[in-house]
């Protein structure tokens, strides 16, 4: 690379200083980067060199010199008596030894780091006083942050009250786990919302509001793992970590005090090869001085700390090639365009397909059919196309002209006030009907054994079903139409529709489909109103008036039931003798009896055998148990079957009791 002079890098760094301010607020700011942390990394890197090159051309107003991003938001601001500064990051185990070899040179001679997994999460601080919570907050700019105390209250792993009455300030970690980004944003998806761009950004967004039930809803976590000014007794980072995990805060236990360099490469390499089997994720490694007095020694830049470093892991990307940009429609009318691809190996699946959201993003990323893209996993879960090769971009390349009309039905798409998403509003659409009935057949709906997409597909092709009700009018002619249909499955089929007619009714207000309406929400408006007629009926400020349920739900099932199609397909369901009353027992845990399971936190994974999940779920919950979906050091049990993965491996990890689900059964029994 040629010599620049000073004029040519005071251009091209005040080009970087643009570009970086740019994705810095879309990053802290507004949760929504537009490019990948690597890029970032790049851009950031080479400001960092030319500073280096040409000192005189650093300003105080330079990326490189804060810390995080400015606070825009309308929450509170907390100062920091202790600024919460950020880390050097380093991408190669070359840096990490010109690291070592510094701050050997800096004490005079060689030290233990203690290895801790870089969690893609956003900072927190929490302060206790005579061990209540009083008070938690972001890192903001290092300097000021936003204060989220009424949002902690809802992260289950925030001890509330220590064991012992300490004045203290611990920092840490929040994010969201990959299982919950997932979900969080095929709903989102789902409801025609702009989807979060990575785990890291759906936490930031979620721990942020000005609204401390979306935080409840959103399923956080922490991992904590500085002690900021300890007691004198606590000399080291690893002794640290070990005496706030007796306090319970929720600390990452893979981390290691090791002696050399040798010791930190063989565990880089080790969560190089686990980063994909994680339930959290992770970009990198954290190299940490252990010894206390040494921290202190090195002290800090006015933006790092000398005594600490970030490895960050390489991207992995793949090349791959654009064939075609299919649109599928949603339960909801939604009309999602996917890219299909040229297949690639990626973080240890083949990845063939990536979903594109929304017509804005494929603008924005002026994805066309030919090009060769740049792949990547969002957050290590989700293939998403990074983007375009244009120098490999085919000459005679035209822009993707994104359709206007249904690709199921054929009328008009709309694009609906504060919606990034184009949606069909046919109720008539074939596309939207399929999805509703396999969302009404699916097992957290009414569990109608049998009827899959394929058996759903071949119902509506025939004319044998136009809507959820049809199916209980369906005959043993009407199946025996169906392709390779026999007595058997026939006979099994229609079996499986009658016995739903018996449901509780909350599986029912399930299956409708309601936007926003999932199984739990459906459970706690059922058990306040217990009749289906009584929850049409429903005002808002009624419905608002249950834990938990917001404005957002309870206008899109006040909105719903007024509609005549929907009272007239509710009394078409009613006729064919489907059940609209609440079955379950208003039980308190007080008044269930002892027994083993109760009051006791349980985790189901695995296939199986004796049970449906949501079986097993009902029945556990029955004798007073609380089920969850992620494992903890809160939780009691896991409870196993076949096949069980990462949720038995950390469940190990953490020392969790683990029962098969014959045991469990025994105990239950």
């Amino acid at each position: 690379m040629a010599k620049l002079n000073k004029k040519a890098a005071q251009e091209e760094i005040e080009n970087l200083r643009k570009k970086l301010n740019t994705w810095a607020e879309q990053y802290y700011a507004q949760d929504a980067p537009s490019v990948e942390d690597a890029v970032y990394d790049q851009n950031y890197q080479r400001l960092v060199e030319l500073e280096k090159q040409f000192p005189e051309l650093v300003t105080s107003d330079s990326i490189t010199q804060r810390v995080g991003g400015e606070i825009k938001s309308d929450l509170g601001k907390v100062e920091h008596q202790i600024p919460m500064l950020s880390m050097g990051d380093v991408f190669s185990k070359d840096e990490l030894r010109e690291f070592d070899q510094r701050i050997q040179k800096l004490v005079g001679g060689p030290v233990a780091y203690n290895v801790e997994l870089k969690i893609d999460g956003l900072s927190l601080s929490l302060e206790y006083s005579d061990g209540k919570l009083v008070r938690a907050s972001t890192r903001g700019n290092g300097r000021i942050g936003e204060d989220v105390t009424k949002n902690v209250q809802y992260i289950s792993d925030i001890p509330k009250t220590l064991p012992e009455a300490l004045t203290m300030e611990v920092r840490g970690e929040c994010y969201m786990g990959k299982e919950a980004f997932l979900k969080l944003n095929t709903e989102r998806d789902e409801n025609g919302e702009a989807v979060f761009a990575n785990p890291r950004n759906a936490a930031a967004g979620s721990l942020r509001q000005l609204d401390p039930q979306v935080t409840k809803k959103r399923n956080l976590s922490t991992f904590i793992y500085t002690w900021v000014n300890p007691p004198k007794e606590i000399t080291s980072q690893h002794q640290a970590i070990q005496q706030m995990a007796k306090l319970g805060f929720h600390t990452n236990e893979t981390g290691k005090r090791l002696a050399n360099l040798d010791g930190v490469f063989a565990y880089i390499d080790e969560y190089t090869s686990k980063r994909d089997s994680l339930s959290y994720g992770i970009d990198g490694i954290v190299l940490k001085v252990d010894d206390l007095t040494l921290q202190k020694q090195l002290g800090n830049t006015v933006k790092v700390p000398r005594w600490e470093i970030a490895y960050k892991f390489p991207p992995e990307e793949q090349e791959t090639i654009v064939h075609e940009i299919v649109w599928t429609v949603g339960r909801t009318g939604v009309v999602t365009p996917t890219a299909v691809m040229d297949p690639v190996e990626l973080a240890g699946t083949t990845v063939s397909r990536a979903v594109l959201h929304n017509p804005d993003l494929l603008k924005q990323k002026d994805v066309r059919i030919g090009d060769t893209v740049r792949l990547h996993k969002a957050g290590d879960i989700i293939p998403e196309i990074s983007e375009v090769v244009l120098s490999k971009r085919p000459v005679d390349s035209k822009v993707y002209e994104i359709p206007d009309k249904c690709p199921s039905c054929g009328q008009a798409l709309v694009h609906l006030e504060g919606e990034v998403a184009l949606r069909c509003i046919n109720p008539a659409c074939p596309a939207q009907i399929e999805e509703g009935i396999i969302h009404f057949a699916s097992r957290p709906a009414m569990d109608i054994m049998g009827l899959g997409p394929k058996i759903v597909r071949q119902l509506i092709q025939h004319n044998l079903v136009k809507d959820i009700a049809d199916l209980y009018h369906l005959t043993a002619d009407d199946l025996a139409e169906l392709d390779h249909f026999g007595d058997k499955s026939i006979n099994n089929l229609l079996t499986a529709i009658d016995n739903s007619r018996q449901n509780s009714v909350e599986l029912l207000l399930n299956g409708l489909g309601i936007d926003h309406v999932g199984a739990k929400a459906a459970l706690l408006i059922v058990q306040r109103f217990k009749n289906l007629n009584k929850i049409m009926q429903a005002s808002v400020s009624e419905l608002t008036a249950i834990d938990t349920i917001g404005e957002t739900i309870a206008e899109s099932i006040t909105t719903y039931f007024a509609q005549a199609s929907v009272q007239k397909l509710v009394q078409e369901l009613i006729d064919s003798g489907v059940n609209i009353d609440y079955l379950g027992e208003d039980v308190s845990n007080e008044e269930i009896a002892d027994n083993f399971f109760k009051n006791k936190t349980v985790v189901l994974t695995g296939k199986l055998a004796h049970f449906t999940r949501s079986e097993f779920t009902k029945k556990l919950e029955s004798l007073g148990a609380k089920v969850t979906g992620s494992v903890s050091k809160k939780t009691d049990y896991v409870i196993y079957g076949t096949d069980a993965g990462s949720k038995l491996t950390k469940a190990e990890s953490l020392q969790i009791a683990l029962l098969t689900e014959e045991e469990a059964i025994e105990k239950i029994q």
